[in-house]
């Protein structure tokens, strides 16, 4: 299977594969998964906390002067959009599986408040074996499992792991000393490590999830705070190291356009045309894939205006926190635009416009164009905040 797997990423665009993938997920999710994979039932009462909420009517954002096309949707955001938060004390043995972080019961139904984001359409169910692992693997007496759905992107980290401890900490007064569950991939993450040197981390026990490991658990914390949570930011801060934060004494009003090489996905296919004009308005080009965490907090504590292409080198506007900003997020054509930066941008203060791209010639590629006179408008528009 993985000499299969091997070839077809040689001989196919990895855009086409994902799209494949994807599908092929969906259809296991509605018939096979169903019987394989059946789901532990909860009711309220079983809930320390869960309630849902719409953050987009609780973040009020600014849309007059945003594309139509953002206007409609962050309209209907506000109407339909909902995000939960919960805190479950799973007071049960439950077995931990390495590969996704899903939680299963003695019986073998998967207990879905074990992941945040457990019912999106990409996340695969556990390998069959995981249901004869049981008594294979190594138990503790109690654990907080940091497991979730896009655990190793930088964005998630904050936004969905790390807020968990603060969650934990204001809901229940965790002790510090209760063991953490962490996968391995996203102990090793640069980003993890860094945190990991402030005591807030470091005096923590962890328990790091090889690929291989099974963990069984008799007590466990699962919890999923709602996104964008505000007050969760000036704590995020909190860890960074001082010096990071520092303003520059001769450039603490940086002009910055954050590149992306065409070796990832999502990229500006004219980007040579999109930095001249960047350049021509003050504009620093940089590559946050060249740069350490602590050069990418660095360059965006000090940076007073930001365009960048939606990924995730945007969360560092986290480290601008306090002072102005004004944003520019570059979105890649598409039906669906995501929240995350427009929502963080918003709760910072700070002045954010999208700038919405055109498709390329090569479809799948992973690239698209920009206009390059609706670039120069919308940069006009943002020096002007």
């Amino acid at each position: 299977m993985s000499l299969l797997k091997g070839l077809l990423k040689k001989l196919l665009p990895i855009v086409l594969l994902k799209q494949a993938h994807l599908r092929y997920n969906q259809l296991r999710i509605r018939t096979v998964d169903k019987l394989l994979f059946p789901e532990r039932s909860f009711v309220q009462a079983d809930f320390v906390i869960r309630h849902d909420a719409y953050p987009f009517q609780l973040i009020h954002v600014e849309q007059a002067h945003l594309d139509a096309r953002l206007q409609r949707q962050f309209t209907t955001n506000a109407q339909e959009w909902t995000q939960d938060e919960y805190l479950l004390v799973y007071d049960q043995p439950c077995l931990i599986e390495p590969q996704f972080g899903w939680a299963m019961s003695e019986d073998n139904q998967l207990i879905y408040p074990s992941l945040g984001f457990s019912r999106v359409p990409y996340l695969p169910k556990p390998a069959l074996q995981a249901k004869r692992m049981h008594a294979a693997a190594t138990e503790y007496a109690e654990l907080v499992s940091l497991r979730d759905t896009g655990e190793e992107n930088y964005f998630h980290f904050y936004n969905d792991v790390l807020a968990k401890l603060f969650f934990l900490e204001e809901k229940l007064q965790l002790s510090p000393n209760v063991p953490i569950l962490v996968s391995e991939g996203l102990y090793k993450r640069a980003f993890f490590q860094y945190f990991l040197q402030h005591p807030y981390l470091s005096q923590r026990t962890w328990i790091v999830q090889k690929p291989t490991d099974y963990i069984r658990s008799r007590k466990t914390y699962f919890c999923k705070p709602l996104t964008h949570t505000g007050h969760y930011y000036k704590r995020i801060t909190e860890l960074v190291q001082p010096a990071d934060l520092a303003l520059s004494p001769t450039n603490s009003e940086r002009q910055i356009f954050i590149t992306r090489s065409p070796k990832r996905l999502r990229f500006i296919e004219n980007s040579a045309e999109a930095e001249q004009i960047c350049r021509e308005l003050g504009f620093e080009v940089v590559d946050f894939d060249d740069m350490t965490l602590p050069e990418q907090i660095r360059t965006m504590a000090n940076a007073r205006y930001v365009v960048g292409i939606h990924g995730a080198g945007l969360t560092n506007m986290l480290f601008r926190q306090g002072r102005r900003m004004g944003l520019i997020e570059i979105y890649p054509p598409a039906d669906y635009f995501p929240f995350h930066y427009v929502l963080m941008a918003t709760q910072l203060g700070f002045a954010y416009d999208g700038l919405i791209g055109k498709p390329s010639a090569q479809k799948y590629s992973g690239g698209f164009l920009i206009d390059p006179a609706e670039l120069r408008q919308r940069l006009q528009w943002l020096l002007a905040q």
